[in-house]
């Protein structure tokens, strides 16, 4: 079913119910409520509440039976294609915003790391460039960061394997390739990779960019600057 898929100005209420009656299904296969109850959930008065579950019921996104004061409330077909039609819409948005990171002095762990010679050699095999023996940190606000999280976790990531030497065992380091690029200055667009050091004592909102170049020089930067990362 594709027809009437695509909500209008004046539907927008009517897709907020829908949205909130989605969010109490959980596993059952109906929703129990009743008018003043859903008028809490939204925060309109019961009237409102009844006149917007008769509109939903109109456009045929869901169906309905009365049982006492309880409404019994399926979604249909119908009302499942537009929670999903909408799911596409947010996720395309969300996958053209840039994602920008803030420049921030770091510790020397990932120059640490990188200079091993058991990760370097996998570096310059697996990820296509020979890296400069350190990484520029980014931090990210908490918006970035979960836009980050979220894309990475659609990706299959470049698995540098752990190794032992005669000190110590060293884990896996997952990379993810990207383009970084300054804010102001899209044209110096350079490939890199974002590292995944499991060991670490970074924030979990702290970064680690490995490139080529010695991107603070490559770039001009100081502390505060922003980059952008195109996965």
């Amino acid at each position: 079913m594709t027809k009437n898929l695509n909500i209008k100005a004046n539907n927008y209420a009517d897709w907020f119910a829908l949205f909130q009656l989605c969010q109490q299904l959980g596993k059952k296969k109906d929703i129990r409520i009743n008018s003043s109850e859903l008028g809490n959930l939204l925060e309109v008065s019961q009237q409102t509440a009844s006149r917007r579950i008769q509109t939903l019921e109109e456009l045929n996104w869901i169906t309905r039976s009365i049982e006492g004061k309880i409404q019994v409330i399926n979604i249909t077909e119908l009302g499942t294609n537009i929670m999903l039609n909408m799911y596409r819409t947010l996720k395309m948005i969300l996958e053209k915003i840039l994602i920008a990171g803030e420049v921030k002095e770091g510790m020397g762990e990932g120059a640490y790391y990188v200079s091993i010679k058991g990760y370097y050699n996998q570096f310059q095999d697996k990820l296509g460039f020979v890296p400069y023996k350190g990484t520029l940190n980014l931090n990210l606000d908490m918006i970035n960061n979960n836009l980050l999280r979220e894309k990475l976790a659609e990706k299959n990531p470049v698995r540098i394997s752990g190794f032992k030497d005669e000190s110590r065992n060293y884990g896996d380091v997952n990379c993810f390739t990207c383009s970084i690029f300054p804010i102001k200055n899209k044209e110096k667009k350079i490939k890199a990779a974002i590292l995944d050091i499991q060991r670490t004592h970074h924030d979990k909102n702290i970064i680690e960019i490995l490139a080529e170049p010695y991107l603070r020089e490559y770039f001009e930067l100081k502390d505060g600057d922003k980059l952008i990362i195109e996965l």
